[in-house]
């Protein structure tokens, strides 16, 4: 037992020695603790990692406004103006393959529609007519432009974009029947002239692929510009003959103009399509709230053909016509999407 306490004695004596003596080495501010592993300082300067937190000096430093690589996603909305290139295909024309005088000379057709005015205009008699000199020209009014699409930008200025669009557009015009009447003078069987009405539903499907450039004027107000080429793809939706609020369907009876009541179905028939092409030129400004998020309105002109090569639009124009859309994009950068923005 005494062995063991004079042992814990001298160990004591040991440490206690050498503590005075390190303690004589270093005096005043001469003497420093003995490091244990790097220094806050070490760790900022040289394991510095964005942890989530706002810096505003950061952000700028970094140009986190605009950042030089990655990709973008939007969806947009605007007003699209269509060329008249295509729409007289819907004036009920006989050069075109669907026209009125596959209606009118349908016996079952005619024999419904005459039943049809004669109950709207109870006076006259059964000589009815088609105008032939109604006015031919037919325009689309203006549609809607919905879109969506992704871009990669290459660095602060140049991108590439990949966008998918649809325009549903409305072709109108009108035709008149002209009711001879009776003795010229007579006032209880006058001649009449009644307007009755064509209307056409016509798909617009895009695929455009453009290569932009950002001018870099403005830390949030940037101007750019794209061009590029674009694939298409058109559907008649629907193609009408309204007579006194009656539809008839003028692309079935296209398609089965000997139709026989009772005899042969009259299909619901929507596939009259075909492809194009064509290319886009893009301007716009890009108004970047944040790193996050811009608004970009834009305009775009298009040269395009639509319904190339196509048996199911026989006689459709295909030469190039002018387009026109106005809108503005909503755009979201991809760092909106991950944990770390």
């Amino acid at each position: 037992m005494k062995n063991i306490v004079l042992i814990h004695f001298f160990l004591f004596l040991f440490y206690s020695f050498i503590m005075i003596s390190r303690a004589q080495t270093c005096t005043g501010s001469q003497c420093t603790a003995p490091k244990k592993g790097k220094t806050e300082k070490e760790k900022t300067s040289k394991e510095y990692y964005y942890d989530g937190s706002y810096d505003e000096n950061e952000w700028k430093k970094r140009d986190i406004t605009w950042k030089q690589k990655g990709f973008e996603l939007f969806i947009g909305g605007g007003i699209y103006f269509a060329s008249k290139q295509t729409a007289n295909y819907y004036n009920g024309a006989p050069e075109n393959n669907i026209n009125l005088n596959l209606l009118l000379n349908n016996e079952y057709h005619w024999m419904r529609i005459v039943d049809i005015l004669k109950r709207a205009y109870p006076a006259v008699d059964y000589n009815i007519k088609l105008r032939e000199n109604y006015n031919y020209n037919s325009s689309y009014d203006i549609a809607m432009d919905i879109a969506l699409g992704v871009k990669y930008r290459l660095n602060k200025n140049w991108y590439l974009e990949l966008s998918y669009s649809f325009r549903r557009l409305t072709c109108s015009n009108r035709f008149i029947f002209d009711f001879p009447g009776g003795v010229p003078g007579n006032k209880e069987n006058p001649p009449y002239s009644a307007w009755q009405f064509l209307v056409a539903k016509e798909d617009r499907h895009y695929i455009d692929f453009s290569v932009g450039y950002i001018l870099q004027a403005h830390n949030i107000v940037k101007p750019f510009i794209s061009v590029g080429g674009m694939f298409t793809y058109t559907r008649i939706n629907r193609f009408l003959a309204v007579i006194e609020e009656e539809p008839f369907d003028l692309m079935a009876i296209a398609r089965y103009p000997d139709w026989i009541p009772g005899v042969m179905e009259m299909p619901n028939y929507r596939d009259w399509a075909g492809p194009g092409y064509g290319a886009s030129l893009t301007v716009g400004l890009k108004i970047a709230f944040n790193h996050l998020v811009s608004l970009d309105p834009m305009f775009q002109l298009s040269v395009a053909s639509f319904g190339n090569n196509s048996t199911n639009l026989p006689n459709f124009n295909t030469a190039l016509g002018f387009n026109y859309m106005a809108g503005i994009r909503l755009v979201m950068n991809d760092a909106l999407f991950s944990r770390n923005r």
